[in-house]
């Protein structure tokens, strides 16, 4: 047998290292820090609604492809965690989205109309922690028949 024998069944023991791993600091590493914080118009690729890994709380997940010209095709998350004080936050994403829903519980059936949707967004960083906010799309008013009058 080697000393470097890596058979799934020797474990190493690292319990030695667990007090220095707890204050062991690691930088959080920011995939997206390449893409400059502003506006962007994104399409909704993906839009579900799951539960987070810790705690079970339920949250929306939306995968967001970029279009040009800045960071083109890249993809950014926006994650919603549903509380009691955030609801009103979700509420207003998915009306920017478009989906006006009568009863949240209807969502999880409903989320996947909005897949496909351009809408401006943007991405903002503060405190190394990377955000992303839906944007109102443009109201553009309603064109103006042109009958060749003056007024």
């Amino acid at each position: 047998m080697s000393t470097h024998d890596t058979s799934p069944d020797t474990a190493a023991d690292l319990r030695q290292f667990d007090q220095a791993w707890a204050k062991a600091s690691a930088p959080e590493e920011d995939f997206y820090s390449d893409i400059p914080d502003g506006p962007y118009e994104a399409v909704i690729e993906e839009a579900r609604v799951t539960e987070t890994a810790t705690t079970g709380r339920p949250m929306v997940v939306w995968k967001l492809r970029l279009q040009g010209p800045v960071a083109a095709h890249r993809s950014l998350p926006k994650v919603r965690v549903i509380t009691d004080n955030t609801v009103a936050w979700l509420r207003e994403d998915l009306r920017k989205c478009g989906l006006n829903l009568e009863r949240l519980s209807e969502l999880p059936q409903r989320i996947h109309e909005i897949e496909g949707l351009l809408l401006p967004i943007e991405k903002r960083t503060k405190d190394g922690r990377m955000n992303v906010y839906f944007r109102w799309p443009d109201r553009k008013p309603p064109p103006v028949a042109d009958d060749g009058l003056p007024f």
